[in-house]
């Protein structure tokens, strides 16, 4: 994989980073903001959601869904570092998906599983490496689609692909992730935003709130997990990567970082 600065939001292109830790990692609540599919190269991780619990290796797929707030932990390899490639699905692929091979998951609907550990076959693996292939290269956008349908479809006819096309059934939430996404150092508010999505103020929270949700938590949310991928995957300064993130304080940032995740951003950049 080539070197990454890492994954810089673009809507509607598939992309990928890469995940590295010389120490084990425990992030206890990790939200999912776009679709992700993971697979470890060295050491291991544990994945936690709701009540279940998973371990995988480089023989598993580690499927992310977007909606998701999951618990992470890292674990180096023999060689002593852990290290796992991850790429993100954006939306519009996954519907794309769900359309033209609406066939074949009716078909395998039955079958349906709903782990998000779930074994590499041959066919998987080599649409996943053809896939990475296809980014490391900087192909064009409709062939790492294809190669990223191919991952879907093989995931799909072992019935696996399950948890990734689960709607969220929340569309202003996303939309307004998506807006933040693209710039998350802006000084966003709630009048700017339902600006943007030629909505009312009023309107804008009534219907977070009715997805359970509110502008300040997707805003401030959005920045700390902006935050943790790019400390996680770039060599930046932690005061650069806060104020890039829409934080204009460094001490401010690294409260609300551990807060949330459970450990500081020094703490984090030791690990890695």
């Amino acid at each position: 994989m080539r070197p990454c600065d890492g994954i810089q939001h673009r809507e509607n292109i598939i992309d990928a980073c890469v995940i590295r830790a010389r120490q084990p990692l425990t992030l206890p609540r990790v939200p999912v903001f776009v679709t992700t599919v993971c697979r470890v190269r060295q050491g291991e991780k544990l994945l936690q959601w709701d009540d279940r619990e998973m371990r995988a290796g480089p023989q598993h797929l580690i499927l992310m869904p977007a909606g998701r707030e999951l618990g992470l932990s890292n674990f180096p390899g023999p060689h002593g570092h852990y290290v796992a490639d991850a790429v993100t699905f954006p939306l519009s692929t996954l519907r794309h998906f769900t359309t033209r091979y609406s066939q074949q998951i009716m078909s395998h609907r039955g079958v349906l599983k709903t782990d998000l550990c779930v074994p590499l076959d041959r066919h998987t693996t080599q649409a996943w490496d053809q896939l990475l292939a296809s980014i490391n290269a900087n192909a064009p956008d409709a062939l790492r689609t294809l190669y990223g349908e191919a991952v879907l479809l093989s995931l799909c006819l072992g019935g696996l692909v399950g948890p990734l096309l689960m709607g969220r059934n929340d569309p202003i939430c996303e939309r307004v992730q998506q807006m933040v996404m693209g710039s998350p150092e802006r000084d966003w508010t709630v009048a700017s935003v339902a600006q943007h999505l030629n909505l009312g103020e009023s309107t804008l929270r009534r219907q977070l709130a009715n997805e359970g949700n509110s502008f300040r938590s997707i805003l401030e949310g959005v920045r700390l997990a902006t935050a943790l991928q790019r400390l996680q995957t770039t060599s930046r300064p932690i005061g650069e990567i806060a104020g890039a993130c829409g934080y204009a304080s460094a001490s401010r940032f690294a409260v609300r970082f551990r807060s949330h995740y459970g450990l500081s951003p020094r703490e984090l950049r030791a690990a890695i």
